[in-house]
């Protein structure tokens, strides 16, 4: 194979990848046949550059700790009592909305492919964000909240706790593109409106400690940065103290008795224990909480039945067990950990842009919405991941 064709190829998988990224909330069926397309490329590309891969040992590091929490919900896939199910779900989890990460890391090199691939997504995700603004004025849905462009509500306020710090950074520091920016700023107003029609709890209180988490390390030189987060936070709680429902709705957060969204949580949390007592090694079985709950374990004190935990930690404690448990609890760890050290020893904004989205979508929102099954979520935070990785060691 040509040069130029490998190139063409390569192109044409930043193209997909970006395509994937950017439709999956739309149109799951979109999205899983770009996905398709990216696998694709990626294996037409591994035969033919295989000699010539070279994935960085940090991240070479990271896919280990992720391949042994994986490897580690196994054993529930094969002994929860319906291996066809329990294997779909392991390969529909773990591997399939995983595709997008590995092409990208190990063939996309050009800086300019992804800053475009970045932008192109950070544009998508504004819409996504206002969409939540005419939602609610028109009164659609039946709880008055935006959903954005597709699923949930939990849904896109899970992405913006992914997105909203990845502005921040990428607004205060000077290595990004002019274009990039424009687009970031446009993003980050709109992510601030959805904020406030998305009505998310989960999503208030991550972006509370992270934004100025990651703003930190450029507010310490820059007063001109100082007043822009101050100012952030001062018109945000204007406009949380002038209007009563989002105060309620704010002290509401620990509010588990009349609350049953907060109370219902606990419920399901605590039957996930009993699960555990009775299953500890492999858990009820990977995939098997929605027909293991309410026949056995649900208790009238769950107002909702609950169709999951609402927990990435709980839900696969029971369905995986202890050693599932341990082995997302490993993953966890070590990637906090040793972004923090690259970071660190680098101070670049890459680690940090990395390790926040981590810790909002897996670790922060992840506790109170079981993120690793919302599809699109998943793939969004590996196409992330992937790129700002990629960013980190990109070729000019």
């Amino acid at each position: 194979m040509s040069q130029a064709t490998q190139q063409h190829l390569i192109k044409a998988l930043a193209i997909s990848a970006t395509g994937m990224v950017c439709l999956t909330r739309i149109s799951m069926a979109l999205g899983e046949v770009f996905n398709g397309i990216v696998l694709l490329l990626g294996i037409i590309l591994f035969y033919q550059m295989r000699k010539e891969i070279e994935i960085p040992e940090e991240v070479k590091g990271y896919v280990r700790a992720y391949l042994i929490f994986v490897l580690s919900t196994l054993p529930a896939a094969l002994l929860g009592g319906d291996i066809p199910k329990g294997m779909h779900e392991f390969l529909q989890m773990w591997l399939w909305r995983f595709v997008v990460f590995l092409p990208v890391i190990a063939f996309i090199r050009k800086r300019k492919y992804l800053i475009n691939m970045l932008t192109a997504y950070m544009a998508v995700f504004g819409v996504d964000c206002f969409v939540t603004l005419i939602q609610l004025v028109l009164h659609l849905g039946n709880n008055n909240r935006g959903w954005g462009l597709g699923g949930s509500s939990l849904g896109i306020a899970s992405i913006m706790c992914m997105m909203m710090p990845i502005a921040f950074v990428i607004l205060f520091d000077k290595s990004f593109e002019k274009r990039l920016k424009n687009v970031t700023a446009m993003a980050l107003f709109c992510n601030w409106i959805a904020l406030f029609c998305n009505k998310s709890r989960g999503s208030w209180l991550s972006n509370l400690v992270l934004v100025p988490a990651v703003s930190w390390e450029y507010v310490k030189y820059s007063k001109k940065i100082l007043v822009a987060v101050v100012a952030f936070f001062m018109l945000s709680g204007v406009v949380f103290v002038s209007y009563e429902p989002y105060m309620q709705r704010f002290e509401s957060i620990t509010n588990v008795t009349t609350d049953r969204s907060n109370g219902d949580r606990i419920e399901a949390w605590k039957s996930c224990l009993h699960m555990v007592e009775d299953h500890p090694a492999t858990g009820i079985g990977l995939g098997m909480w929605s027909r293991e709950y309410v026949p056995h374990y649900w208790t009238p004190a769950d107002t909702q039945k609950l169709p999951h935990a609402h927990s990435n930690y709980f839900h696969l404690m029971a369905e995986t067990g202890l050693i599932g448990l341990a082995g997302l609890l490993y993953f966890t760890f070590y990637s906090i950990w040793h972004l923090f050290i690259s970071w660190r020893k680098d101070r670049n904004p890459y680690d940090l842009m990395i390790l926040a989205s981590f810790i909002g979508y897996i670790v922060f929102f992840g506790q109170i919405e079981y993120t690793l099954d919302l599809t699109s979520g998943v793939r969004i935070m590996w196409f992330l991941q992937a790129v700002l990785f990629s960013l980190k060691f990109a070729k000019s």
